[in-house]
Order: C-alpha cells, then sequence, then structure tokens
C-alpha cells in the first residue's frame, strides 16, 4: 500500500513539473518592464538623501524644491515660459546628466508636468503651482499611505494604468 502512494506521488510530481516551469516562465519580467523597474530604483537611489532604501515625504519635498530652483533661474518665485523651455532644454540636452538614455523622456514628462501644474493657465507655473502639482503627483506612490514609498511601491507605479492618475485628482480636486 505504501509502494502505491509512492508511486501516485511520485508520479504526480514528475507530471507537475512542467507546470511549475510554465508558471516561473509566466513570472518572468518583460526585458522593457526588467529597464523601467531598473530606472525606477535609480531614481529612489537618486531622491532618497538619507540613504534608506525608501523615501520619504520629506525627502520628495526638498527634491521637488530643489527641481524649482534649478529651473526659477531668476530667483522670483515664478517660472515664466522661457525659464520650462530651457529647463526642458538642459535635461534634453544630457547637460543634467543624471538622466542617461531617457533623457528625451524625462524632458518631454517635465513639459507636461509644467503645463499640467500651471492651474491659472496663465503660461508660468508658480512656486505654489509645482508644489501643489508635485504633491499630488507623489502621493500616488505611496500605495498604502504611510507617509514612506518603498522600492516595491515606487516601482509598482510602472504597472499603474495612466486613468488612474486622472481618477484620484479628480476625487481630490
Amino acid at each position: 500500500m505504501n509502494k502505491i502512494k509512492t508511486g501516485i506521488i511520485s508520479l504526480a510530481a514528475v507530471c507537475l513539473l512542467p507546470v511549475q516551469a510554465q508558471a516561473q516562465e509566466q513570472k518572468r519580467i518583460p526585458e522593457y518592464m526588467q529597464k523601467r523597474y531598473e530606472r525606477r530604483m535609480e531614481d529612489i537611489t537618486l531622491f532618497d538623501l538619507n540613504k534608506d532604501g525608501v523615501l520619504q515625504v520629506d525627502e520628495l519635498k526638498k527634491g521637488t524644491a530643489t527641481k524649482f530652483d534649478l529651473a526659477d533661474t531668476n530667483k522670483d518665485g515664478v517660472l515664466s515660459p522661457e525659464e520650462t523651455a530651457a529647463a526642458v532644454a538642459r535635461i534634453q540636452s544630457g547637460e543634467q546628466g543624471v538622466y542617461g538614455n531617457s533623457a528625451r523622456q524625462y524632458a518631454n514628462r517635465l513639459k507636461n508636468r509644467y503645463k499640467i501644474a500651471d492651474k491659472d493657465r496663465d503660461a508660468q507655473v508658480s512656486r505654489q503651482e509645482y508644489e501643489a502639482y508635485m504633491t499630488r503627483h507623489q502621493e500616488n506612490f505611496d500605495r498604502n499611505g504611510d507617509g514612506i514609498i518603498s522600492p516595491e511601491e515606487y516601482r509598482a507605479d510602472e504597472e499603474k494604468v495612466p486613468t488612474s492618475y486622472a481618477y484620484k485628482r479628480k476625487i481630490r480636486d
């Protein structure tokens, strides 16, 4: 009787091996998605000021302020169309080399970010408009609402459907 049970278990294990291998194959991440995840991890190292492996709200706020200050070349607290265009051009040209091969994509995101942040549509982005936009944007990363963005949460943001951003914004606004 024990030999029969052992035989059945062995046969089941052999039959399940291809199913297990197929399941592992399905879990593999496509190359393009893996590259996105790697870029996300690079982002975390750039913004993680205290180097603890996670992003805190304060770190993101400092990063937002720094980015605004870099773009606000005349230091008047408002980004003019010329200043936003110059900031985008610096990214596209690779002058701020931290973006590497994704400089063009980041420049396009930055251009859109400025456009969306300009709530009053006066073609200028105030510090308050920019910080309000970035706060809403960054809240999307913190999936569990604990004020800390783990690598998993930041990485998972790549998997979000773009419409989820618009939906969350409509609820908040």
